[in-house]
């Protein structure tokens, strides 16, 4: 059994049959952020899912905060703790949710006793925020040792500090890890003092090794509105709002100037509500210039959206990462580093910028060409170094989907 992928491994050779000669397709139980109204998390799962089938898995879905399975097609659901539990101290309030995540979690055992495998698939699952996600971490952990079960983390990511208690239930999760690959290079740096190696560098369950379509000039000129993903800044980053939204105006506007042959621009959402408020305030102060809203209500809805974007302003991760899936180029904007993190890792750092610097990106947008620089994105993404990384975690959960059908 693997523990820890590496991508300078030797490849496993072959592939699962999908025939059903070597035996039935074993059952991986996959917990993400499945259940919330974000796009993006719509997407992890659908390209987590994917992935899993591609390499001869079956895949039952549960959603990580709240430890309930989500079936397919189910659409958000927020479970709020009771009234008067808002009110107590913080303290009080991890201890309830700790004592809820292990009673939900031994109501789970029957469901993923039938399983041959368990992951932790795609995020900032990592993060602490008030032991949010290590108390689910930490039991699937123990869940998992509990059964038998091997248990993998792909495609996370860490934002944020650590407190005590959380940096240890993230390393008692990761010690009963068999397989880890991270999504970007900044969780890698961080995990390597944790693991004592550095894990390999998965990227998004969202990219797929096909490249994306091409964005020539003549679709260019067919379809040649921008895209500015409006969104609610992370509470951290609360007090810097009203200047970040001043200068999404102003870079729709220097967008709708020197976008040709039309003028106009697509205001967006990636679909939570908070965004669709500031999407809303942002597209008032731009109805002169001919600004359309859109608040994508499903995941088709935004992917047909951004390869009709000539290219596309994210503040949202997955804004980014969907834009670069389907050809459109993409410049980052926002004071969060998780945007950032991930474009360096693919080698595009230069295209994302921060609140301070919107007027070296206005300036940049008057001079840019879109069809220069997305080429060059494309060729980025192509030879981008999760690559290796993806094609050894292939090989490696087709070699285990073998093993579970004929153990």
């Amino acid at each position: 059994m693997l523990r820890r992928a590496d991508p300078t491994a030797p490849s496993v050779p072959g592939v699962f049959a999908r025939d059903g000669r070597t035996g039935s397709r074993p059952t991986v139980a996959l917990f993400g952020e499945w259940n919330t109204a974000n796009l993006g998390d719509s997407a992890i799962r659908r390209g987590a899912v994917q992935f899993f089938e591609e390499c001869g898995w079956r895949v039952s879905c549960y959603a990580i905060g709240t430890l309930v399975p989500v079936e397919s097609g189910a659409g958000p659901q927020r479970i709020d703790a009771p009234r008067h539990a808002r009110r107590l101290d913080h303290r009080i309030k991890r201890g309830l949710r700790g004592l809820r995540q292990r009673l939900r979690m031994a109501q789970l055992l029957p469901r993923l006793a039938a399983a041959q495998a368990i992951s932790v698939g795609g995020g900032a699952l990592l993060t602490d925020d008030n032991l949010h996600f290590p108390q689910s971490l930490v039991q699937i952990a123990r869940c998992a040792r509990r059964l038998g079960k091997p248990l993998y983390c792909l495609g996370c990511s860490s934002e944020g500090d650590w407190s005590v208690k959380g940096a240890d239930m993230v390393r008692e999760f990761m010690s009963a890890c068999e397989l880890i690959a991270v999504r970007d290079d900044a969780t890698a740096s961080r995990l390597a003092t944790e693991l004592g190696t550095r894990p390999p560098v998965f990227g998004d369950f969202c990219l797929n090794e096909r490249p994306p379509p091409e964005h020539d000039a003549a679709r260019l000129a067919e379809r040649p509105m921008p895209g500015v993903n409006a969104s609610q800044l992370p509470a951290r980053w609360s007090t810097a709002q009203p200047a970040y939204e001043d200068a999404l105006v102003r870079l729709a506007r220097c967008l709708a100037r020197t976008t040709a042959p039309a003028r106009g621009v697509r205001i967006f959402t990636t679909g939570t509500a908070e965004d669709a408020i500031v999407a809303w305030r942002v597209h008032s102060r731009l109805q002169d210039c001919g600004a359309e809203l859109h608040l994508p209500h499903d995941l088709a809805h935004l992917l047909g959206l951004l390869r009709a974007s000539s290219v596309v302003v994210a503040s949202r991760l997955h804004g980014a990462i969907l834009a670069l899936t389907q050809g459109v180029p993409v410049v980052g904007y926002s004071p969060a580093p998780k945007l950032r993190n991930f474009l360096s890792t693919l080698g595009l750092a230069h295209f994302c910028f921060a609140p301070g610097t919107d007027q070296d990106l206005e300036r940049w947008f008057a001079h840019a060409s879109y069809n220069r620089f997305c080429a060059e994105q494309r060729r980025a993404l192509a030879h981008a170094r999760v690559w290796p990384a993806r094609t050894y975690v292939r090989d490696a959960l087709a070699a285990l989907a073998r093993e579970a059908a004929c153990g």
